[in-house]
């Protein structure tokens, strides 16, 4: 029987009503102990590593996260981490491009109701996860409602549906059938053709980062200035969410933003261009709005979500 970490961080799948609300109260034991099936999958070890609502997950407990699977990994076969839904994406991304050479499994799972309430689609997805990690399949995962994603291409769609999360323009790994994950051909294509990170046979844990990465949406009537001030503020990268296929308003338009372009790539910051749009990815090159744009500096960010261009940024201009 494989043996299996759970990494516990808090999040919804852990809490408990308070007279301040909602609040991570269960340890890993208490998840594990709620949901006797586990034990049927895999030989189970918990570790507390913190407990926090995920709208308090930070970079440096992505840190904190990837360093303890470094630090116990040849101890285990594979890890599970719960953790809260809301900033799940960011950190399955930020692990995705961390854990370089990663030949076991690391599976990111939470709930969207707590393990103590009736209904709870915590059972399910911790099901999932270690059915994963035991299955042994490399890699960070993001495993819920009986499906597998890979961890950089994890988006949360849903504030309370079950079916929370998609894969963003890629195929999703898995689907949970018959107590077994059934991995989709069309994604070992995908993954044959977007390999995991590797740059050699020991596990590397990345670990420098920079975090003065901003996401900033366009809206009609955004001024030169707003992205000046940013640039002034210290930030250093920019992942600037477009209109549609990725247009930037050029000089046709009074809201012109070439210029405030011109600024921040003279002053050494890095933008990438995304689109506002979920699925389909960015498509600079079609468009003259775009072509335009990247004349100026602006780099594409292809397929990605923004959530996976923010992490990997972060850890490029950590590198610098």
């Amino acid at each position: 029987m494989k043996k299996i970490l759970l990494i516990a961080t808090g999040g919804t799948i852990a809490s408990v009503q308070t007279v301040d609300g909602m609040m991570p109260g269960l340890d890993g034991k208490g998840l594990i102990e709620r949901v006797p099936a586990l034990k049927e999958i895999c030989e189970i070890d918990t570790m507390e590593l913190m407990q926090l609502d995920s709208t308090n997950i930070q970079p440096e407990h992505w840190k904190s996260m990837a360093c303890t699977v470094e630090s116990q990994y040849d101890k285990y076969d594979g890890f599970v981490i719960s953790h809260g839904t809301d900033t799940m994406a960011y950190t399955s991304s930020a692990l995705y491009y961390m854990l370089e050479n990663l030949k076991k499994p690391v599976i990111i799972t939470g709930s969207q109701l707590s393990l103590t309430e009736e209904g709870s689609d915590a059972p399910d997805n911790l099901i999932t996860a270690f059915t994963a990690a035991a299955q042994g399949r490399p890699g960070v995962y993001l495993a819920f409602y009986g499906r597998l994603i890979q961890g950089n291409t994890a988006k949360k769609l849903h504030t309370e549906e079950f079916y929370a999360f998609k894969s963003i323009n890629a195929p999703e790994a898995a689907v949970l059938k018959n107590g077994k994950l059934e991995f989709n051909p069309e994604y070992d294509k995908y993954l044959a053709d977007n390999p995991h990170p590797a740059t050699g046979q020991a596990l590397k844990v990345r670990d420098k980062m920079d975090t003065r990465v901003v996401i900033v949406d366009l809206v009609p009537g955004y001024k030169q200035e707003y992205l000046k001030a940013l640039v002034d503020a210290g930030c250093r990268g920019i992942v600037l969410n477009l209109f549609g296929s990725g247009g930037i308003p050029g000089e046709k338009s009074p809201g012109n933003l070439l210029p405030a372009i011109d600024y921040a790539i003279s002053k050494g910051v890095k933008i990438i261009g995304a689109t506002q749009c979920i699925n389909d990815g960015v498509h600079m090159d079609r468009y003259e709005v775009g072509i335009t744009a990247l004349k100026h500096g602006v780099v594409s960010g292809g397929m990605l979500t923004s959530e996976a261009m923010v992490t990997k940024m972060m850890l490029e201009l950590g590198d610098e």
